[in-house]
């Protein structure tokens, strides 16, 4: 699957097969991760693979009782050695601790979708839960929580509509809007650019 296939694949799922998601497929997922961009190339993150049932079932009752998550086989939360970032970045290492992480799960999440795997992103949990859940050392900050597995139901679903890009994207200063197509693309692609920025 090419990158783009993957990207337009992926989708948040809530609900998944009882099947097994085995160990070589988990490691392409953190492979994946272990190449995400990272401040200072510190490589902060650090990941908790979770199946066991009791575990999972905490986790879900730390993240706002969301106990659908328990139908996924697989729990990946995604931490940071946040202590490591604050030796080189001081006050700025919780924001970079967050930014590194994020990096990292979205490409977990990424090469779950090309390699056939569903997932959905929890951020909404209790950080002292998850760490004493998972016994972290103080240093280790959870940050994301990813439930992966395959989806119960493959049926075609009505996609979340996305704000189309002419309303989220400025061109030098927030609030300008391209003018001139021009100066930015060559001349066969700016029919396509106009469905895009000027709809």
């Amino acid at each position: 699957m090419n990158l783009d296939e993957a990207i337009k694949k992926r989708h948040s799922v809530r609900k998944y097969l009882e099947k097994q998601v085995t160990l070589d497929k988990i490691a392409l997922l953190l492979e994946a991760a272990r190449t995400a961009p990272n401040s200072g190339n510190l490589q902060d993150f650090r990941f908790v693979v979770i199946n066991d049932k009791s575990l999972k079932n905490q986790i879900a009752e730390a993240s706002l009782r969301q106990f659908w998550m328990n139908s996924a086989p697989v729990f990946i939360v995604v931490c940071s050695d946040q202590g490591r970032l604050e030796t080189y970045y001081k006050e700025r290492a919780k924001e970079y601790s967050l930014q590194n992480s994020a990096a990292a799960a979205l490409l977990i999440s990424l090469k779950a979708s090309d390699i056939g795997l569903s997932s959905c992103w929890v951020n909404v949990f209790e950080k002292s839960a998850i760490s004493r859940i998972l016994r972290l050392e103080n240093s280790i900050t959870p940050q994301i929580i990813i439930t992966l597995g395959y989806e119960e139901d493959l049926k075609q679903k009505k996609k979340l509509s996305k704000i189309p890009l002419s309303r989220i994207t400025f061109f030098n200063k927030y609030g300008t809007r391209i003018t001139n197509l021009k100066e930015w693309a060559k001349e066969e692609y700016i029919e396509k650019i106009k469905k895009l920025f000027l709809k």
